[in-house]
């Protein structure tokens, strides 16, 4: 399937009037270290829900002048920590390390679990005072716009709380509860980050999580590290879990190389890597969000870029039916003789099925600065499939022409 060709716009006519076509020929689509590259194609079932048919492309300039930000993996800070405990436990006294005042500590019950109200939850410091400067229930929190379930308890310790081992207790409690530990005033966070954004089913990604504190030498830091322990989860979109090992390394951080089931989720979502640390008296719990693709599509053969208008046609390789798009950067020389960006282009189509096809980037919807032209470079280039909300193919620098 081809997207249909645009109307070109002045500029373009009017390069044509004056200058000879140069169509390039065709080559394949370069693979960098690092790029995202399907080598074999699987199938997939189509999700529940309608996608749209229609073909669709366009482009849109860009400001040479301006750098484009590049994309890096997400990494996320925690200040916080959650058990799952039971009423036992509850009754006798939970111990919770605090390293910083004002500490908020939350009580959720689980289904069939007996509400514990708010005002009647005992925290006490280490030397057994009442630590509690504020409490609230369920309605409150709803009513200020907390997602809560009925039955959570929230509060907090207060500026005049200080460090070290509190305990949490009710006379009141049955069942199974999550407790959650936040701490906005602590010196002490997590780092947790993955290698990359976005990964096939079947491949792998690296996990690392550290341990940082403000105001730490770094021979406190390397100290407080010699103790960083804990676990990982592998955490799918339907809910299936798996345990992960993590190692230290020589810097004190902790680290995993976490391999992908083949047999990717069909519940759409992000998957996440939850990582549970410990290190003398601290605990913390951080989590990162990443994409995991069934290779139903994949670039293949040889790519047709068109230096007078532009445009890129893209051949594909489809598995399975559904809606995919490609999606680039163009980068022009300028009059100094450096690449620059000057334009996006998006191009989408539906595929009934498996076989061959095509998607062409239209680039001559977008007018080059004055003084850019040849020689091009298409970035950036990616593979999407839309109808399962999946990446699939990315490449740094895909061609130049």
């Amino acid at each position: 399937m081809t997207m249909n060709s645009l109307p070109l716009t002045t500029a373009v006519l009017a390069a044509l009037a004056t200058a000879s076509v140069t169509v390039h020929a065709a080559q394949p689509l370069r693979a960098l270290p690092g790029d995202q590259v399907v080598a074999a194609l699987v199938a997939a079932p189509l999700p529940p829900d309608d996608s749209e048919h229609a073909p669709l492309a366009f482009a849109w300039a860009l400001d040479p002048a301006q750098t484009l930000q590049a994309s890096t993996p997400y990494a996320s800070v925690s200040r916080s920590y959650w058990q799952q405990v039971d009423g036992a436990q509850l009754q006798r006294g939970l111990e919770l390390p605090l390293t910083a005042p004002d500490a908020v500590i939350q009580l959720s019950p689980a289904a069939g679990a007996r509400a514990v109200p708010a005002q009647s939850l005992q925290v006490r410091d280490p030397a057994g005072r009442s630590s509690v400067a504020r409490a609230v229930d369920a309605r409150q929190l709803q009513d200020a716009g907390m997602p809560v379930g009925d039955g959570s308890s929230m509060l907090r310790t207060g500026t005049g709380s200080a460090a070290g081992n509190y305990r949490l207790q009710s006379a009141q409690a049955q069942g199974r509860y999550v407790v959650q530990v936040l701490e906005p005033n602590s010196p002490l966070r997590l780092e947790v980050q993955a290698s990359q954004a976005q990964v096939l089913a079947g491949g792998s990604i690296q996990l690392r999580a550290r341990l940082l504190e403000d105001g730490a030498s770094p021979a406190q830091l390397q100290a407080r590290r010699g103790g960083l322990g804990g676990e990982a989860l592998l955490v799918a979109p339907d809910g299936r879990s798996w345990p992960q090992r993590l190692l230290r390394t020589a810097d004190g951080s902790l680290h995993a190389q976490v391999r992908i089931p083949a047999e990717a989720s069909n519940t759409q979502g992000l998957w996440e890597l939850q990582v549970f640390a410990q290190a003398d008296g601290v605990l913390r719990d951080g989590k990162v969000a990443f994409a995991v693709a069934r290779p139903t599509a994949r670039f293949v053969g040889q790519a047709t870029p068109d230096q007078a208008s532009r445009r890129v046609a893209l051949p594909l390789q489809v598995a399975a039916a559904g809606r995919y798009e490609a999606r680039g950067t163009l980068h022009a020389t300028g009059p100094d003789g450096q690449l620059r960006p000057v334009a996006q282009a998006h191009a989408a189509a539906w595929f009934d099925g498996p076989g061959r096809g095509q998607l062409v980037l239209p680039f001559d919807q977008a007018a080059l600065p004055a003084g850019f032209g040849a020689p091009f470079e298409l970035r950036e280039l990616q593979l999407h499939d839309q109808s399962r909300m999946a990446p699939i193919e990315s490449r740094a620098v895909a061609l130049r022409f």
